[in-house]
């Protein structure tokens, strides 16, 4: 039976005296069977093989349908749209705006309403905005939809962050922000595959509008699924039993986090504006974000530049697929094995991705370039870890909420930036595009080690203040920190992971 000390150090009581707060659903006597250190593994395999299959499948299907534009600029959309100038690079950057203008609303909806029913809607409305890109005439009208599509993708990976942070120990964040970010590696082969059919297609409409047609179908089927198989929290999930759910809900509780309230806290909403840490996140992701959006708007015109006709740029984006999918598990499982070593991984890696965007500026021949394009592509597992960060560090429901909503804001802001430093007069090499990834790998780089050092002082001056930090799952003072919603600056238990 646990015993812990009231604050003021005079008193003690058992944890087992406390009565724990349970969701409605669940009635309070099915909580005896409760682990002591919250470890369920045969629950937490249960969540895992439903939630992070769903959520990478997502990811995958988000990226497949923001990123169809760069593969339907090699089958012909910008040859029959008339795209001049710079009219590429802002289709691709105007999908960012459109993000950027709904992430403002995103904390509010997630707060106010069920966030798998937001989601659910989010999905139902990126699926038919897809489809109608393949009834764009010009380049206005591209523009318009592109937006859009911004729009209503912007809750998708805000939402599935929050969601794994209300089903997850912290120290399980990494390797599962990892499963469901290696949906952009399937979604960078999925769209290899799925284009290298499509451009067999050489009879009545464009190659490309059949590419947004097939997406778009793809799309409406997984939203309909969605509204049935995503739960909205864990105390209302479907899939497990009442016990299990109680015992979901109780295990999440060491990660003192505060629970869901319907309530939006100003003063949380301050302290995410001014925590050093959680802006130290938010540039790093603007800087990997420009990388990000450069490559992946021209890294298909790059290759074919470099002498590669439309089908082997496909094939060689599905191999690319399959590459990244393996340094994203890795990096994760490396994360979750290693205790603070997820901000030393995304260093590595970003400067695995440097080296890359070097070699692609100035490899002296194909062989070099190929190798850099590879090496580039390191760093996209890095978001899915510092999300990660964001998640595990930030407490206090509404905090992270609104710090969730600022780094994805980051993450429109560098991807509005990229396309726009790769100029159209200096295609199919790209010079300056490359100078500047370069240039922002670097920064990303000093970033997350300026966030390393801060988040290691600060877990050592609160050491030296004597503020015990880990505590078992059932300690009576830590259940109610978790019940008062407690932000991570109020709650000086709190440790900081790295």
């Amino acid at each position: 039976m646990a015993t812990v000390k009231v604050a003021d150090g005079m008193a003690t009581t058992n944890a087992s005296d406390l009565k724990q707060p349970v969701p409605d659903q669940v009635a309070e006597g099915e909580l005896e069977s409760l682990v002591d250190d919250g470890n369920d593994p045969k629950l937490v395999r249960r969540i895992d093989l439903w939630l992070c299959p769903m959520l990478a499948l997502s990811m995958a299907l988000q990226f497949i349908d923001k990123g169809a534009l760069p593969a339907a600029s090699i089958l012909g959309i910008v040859t029959d749209l008339h795209l001049t100038g710079t009219e590429y690079s802002w289709a691709n950057s105007i999908f960012y705006f459109g993000y950027f203008a709904f992430t403002y609303l995103v904390p509010y909806l997630f707060v106010k309403y069920p966030i798998g029913k937001v989601l659910s809607a989010t999905f139902l409305a990126w699926a038919l905005t897809v489809g109608v890109h393949a009834a764009c005439k010009n380049a206005a009208g591209l523009m318009i939809v592109r937006f859009f599509l911004g729009f209503t993708e912007a809750a998708v990976a805000p939402g599935c962050s929050l969601i794994l942070g209300m089903w997850y120990k912290r120290e399980e964040h990494a390797l599962r922000h990892g499963y469901w970010y290696m949906g952009t590696s399937l979604g960078i082969a999925l769209t290899g595959l799925i284009s290298f059919g499509i451009a067999h297609i050489k009879k009545g409409l464009g190659a490309w509008r059949w590419l947004f047609i097939t997406l778009a179908l793809i799309s409406l089927v997984w939203a309909a699924l969605m509204f049935w198989l995503l739960p909205d929290t864990p105390a209302n999930a479907r899939f497990l039993s009442k016990s299990q759910r109680a015992r979901a809900v109780d295990r999440v509780r060491v990660n003192e986090m505060g629970v869901k309230t319907s309530n939006f806290k100003w003063y949380q909403f301050r302290e995410a504006m001014t925590d050093l840490k959680v802006w130290l996140l938010v540039f790093y992701l603007v800087a990997v974000c420009i990388c990000n959006s450069s490559i992946t708007a021209f890294s298909q015109i790059v290759l074919v530049g470099l002498g590669f006709d439309v089908y082997q740029t496909n094939l060689f984006n599905i191999a690319l697929g399959a590459l990244t999918a393996v340094v994203a598990f890795s990096s994760t499982l490396l994360c979750t094995r290693v205790t603070n070593i997820r901000g030393f991984v995304c260093v590595v890696l970003c400067c695995i991705s440097l080296i890359g965007s070097i070699l692609v500026r100035f490899g002296p021949n194909l062989g070099s370039k190929l190798v850099g394009f590879l090496l580039f592509y390191a760093y996209p597992c890095t978001v899915a870890i510092a999300l990660s960060l964001i998640a595990s560090n930030v407490a206090g429901f509404t905090k992270k909420t609104v710090a969730t909503a600022m780094s994805f804001v980051a993450y429109c802001s560098g991807n509005i930036i990229g396309p726009f430093l790769f100029f159209a007069r200096e295609k199919p090499k790209y010079p300056s595009g490359f100078n500047a990834t370069s240039i922002c790998f670097g920064a990303a780089i000093v970033l997350m080690l300026a966030y390393v050092f801060v988040v290691h002082r600060e877990n050592r001056l609160r050491e030296r203040a004597h503020t015990p930090g880990d505590v078992v799952l059932n300690d009576a003072s830590q259940q109610e920190d978790a019940a008062k919603d407690l932000t991570d600056g109020e709650n000086p238990r709190f440790r900081y992971m790295a």
